[in-house]
């Protein structure tokens, strides 16, 4: 198990914005990519989503469990998935115009050494939030 703490990346949009984004369902999994998505809302502000992606060369499947402390941010269990058993969070600072993001948490994996876990965790971070920037300037008719 390790703690990753990854913090440093910016929307270019403000809070209520960002959150608008996360928040549209079928949009922002078009945005990953992501294939066979299934969610269902749980009590409150929870969920789990399920979906497949490309990961490490192969098709993997992952489930999160999720809670929502808006504005604040989300809280994530790993249930399936290369990094099934990590729990961890993600939460938003509004920055006037722009949204930090930061991602704190314990991961694990059956799969990946946990050499290469922190690695493999800021790497599947990073992509995410590439393409939730680029969805996010999307929505506001930015390049």
């Amino acid at each position: 198990m390790v703690f990753v703490l990854d913090e440093g990346s910016v929307f270019d949009a403000p809070l209520d914005a960002v959150w608008s984004f996360v928040g549209s369902g079928d949009e922002h999994s078009r945005a990953h990519r992501h294939r066979a998505w299934q969610r269902e809302l749980g009590e409150g502000n929870s969920g789990t989503y399920s979906w497949e992606q490309e990961f490490g060369g192969s098709t993997a499947r992952f489930t999160m469990h999720w809670v929502s402390y808006h504005p604040l941010g989300v809280a994530y269990d790993v249930r399936e998935g290369p990094f099934a058993g990590s729990r961890f969070f993600l939460y938003y600072i509004p920055r006037g115009p722009k949204t930090a993001v930061t991602v704190a948490g314990t991961f694990t994996s059956e799969s990946i050494p946990e050499e290469r876990l922190e690695e493999e965790v800021r790497r599947f971070f990073s992509v995410e939030f590439d393409q939730d920037h680029a969805a996010i300037r999307a929505r506001a008719g930015r390049p």
